[in-house]
């Protein structure tokens, strides 16, 4: 049987398997009639020494574990996230982010490393990465074979300097800002997204009804509160996207079972709201606010 790394993860030597080899090399070197029964003196160094050796194997155990993103924990863990060039965002629990480090349930691996490293750049408050594999500009005008993040908040060096860092040269970078940067004496454009924030009102009419249970249902503040904190934050639409019936429907409809959205109409500020779907550009990214939005309940 195979002992120490293997292909599964790591398989522990235990004592009583430490003393059967000790045993069995005593007899292939002494012969089958050597005396190592628990109370002779052989058989007495015998387990002395598997006692040391099962300490050395829990010590190697012990080291495995603390370099396994799975197993490791704290301390142990940041430093198994160093090795992937990846540092824990604030507030970020041993689950979430030993799923940034093993990329579980990511598709994109070098995507989500990119993201999670620029994620945890000072002032940094959003992220978005894209990427072309095709050969031909994409719908967004992303060229050929090229990267993209659009990132707010954060120093644009400190951005470049980690795109820099992921993305291996001859992948083109694409963006509105250009940085320049230096490494060990080469130079290298790299390209951003610093998208225009565009602020938008929204204007819903709602149906509203009980729950099942006979509650009533949230109140028109309740809803426009709702409606803007699902807009705001991580789980803001990406830049470019626009500000469609659809967007605001789910963003009402998935967190307030009990209200119906009937008609959504928007504009950019300072317009007033009007059909949508309001045309947000690549470059720009919608910023909602709730004393921007109005809800009016049927």
């Amino acid at each position: 049987m195979a002992y120490g790394v293997i292909p599964s993860g790591f398989e522990l030597k235990r004592l009583p398997e430490i003393l059967a080899d000790i045993e069995a090399a005593n007899i292939a070197t002494f012969g089958p009639g050597v005396v190592q029964t628990p109370a002779s003196p052989l058989g007495q160094l015998n387990g002395l020494h598997a006692d040391l050796a099962a300490s050395v194997w829990e010590l190697a155990l012990s080291v495995y574990q603390a370099l396994d993103p799975d197993q490791s924990e704290g301390n142990n863990l940041d430093r198994v996230g160093k090795l992937r060039l990846l540092s824990r965002a604030p507030g970020e629990s041993d689950i979430d982010f030993r799923q940034a480090i093993t990329n579980a349930g990511r598709a994109r691996i070098d995507m989500s490393d990119l993201s999670q490293a620029l994620s945890a750049l000072a002032g940094v408050t959003w992220v978005q990465t894209y990427v072309n594999d095709g050969d031909t500009a994409d719908a967004d005008g992303i060229a050929a074979h090229s990267v993209a993040v659009a990132v707010l908040g954060g120093d644009d060096d400190d951005i470049a300097q980690t795109v820099r860092a992921y993305v291996v040269p001859g992948i083109g970078t694409y963006g509105n800002t250009t940085v320049e940067t230096t490494i060990e004496g080469f130079c290298r454009s790299i390209r951003i997204i610093r998208p225009a924030e565009v602020p938008v009102s929204i204007a819903v009419d709602v149906i509203a009804r009980p729950d099942r249970n006979g509650c009533p249902p949230p109140s028109a503040l309740a809803i426009a509160a709702g409606l803007a904190d699902a807009l705001t934050g991580t789980t803001r639409p990406r830049n470019g996207q626009d500000v469609t019936e659809y967007l605001i429907r789910q963003a009402i409809e998935s967190r307030y079972p009990n209200i119906e959205v009937d008609e959504v109409r928007a504009s950019i500020v300072p317009a007033t709201p009007g059909a949508v779907p309001v045309d947000i550009a690549f470059f720009q990214i919608m910023v909602v606010s709730a004393d921007r939005i109005s809800i009016t309940v049927a």
